[in-house]
């Protein structure tokens, strides 16, 4: 089994950059090993990037695996609190280093 594989969110998880992230998150989901989101340059965040997230973490459940975050950004912490999906997307359990 590959080891965890880890993904960058980039500046702006958000709409525009939906249809890549999800690309990368799929290709990670196929390798069957767990996940490290690093949401440390993420300085803006939408209810899509995050629902998308939400998706994923749903479907990672489903195979045995976890996703973790690293350094996640207050903007991406504040972001996800206010749509109340800090405990769905697996915020809660983030760490501060990679």
């Amino acid at each position: 089994m590959p080891e965890k594989i880890t993904i960058q969110c980039g500046e702006r998880l958000s709409i525009e950059g939906v249809e890549a992230l999800h690309t990368q998150l799929e290709d990670a989901l196929q390798q069957g090993s767990d996940i490290c989101l690093d949401g440390s340059l993420v300085q803006y965040a939408d209810t899509a990037g995050l629902q998308l997230i939400a998706a994923f973490q749903r479907a990672l459940d489903k195979t045995g695996h976890s996703a973790c975050w690293a350094e996640p950004s207050d903007v991406l912490m504040q972001t996800a609190g206010y749509l109340g999906l800090t405990e769905i997307i697996n915020l809660s359990n983030s760490t501060n280093t990679l």
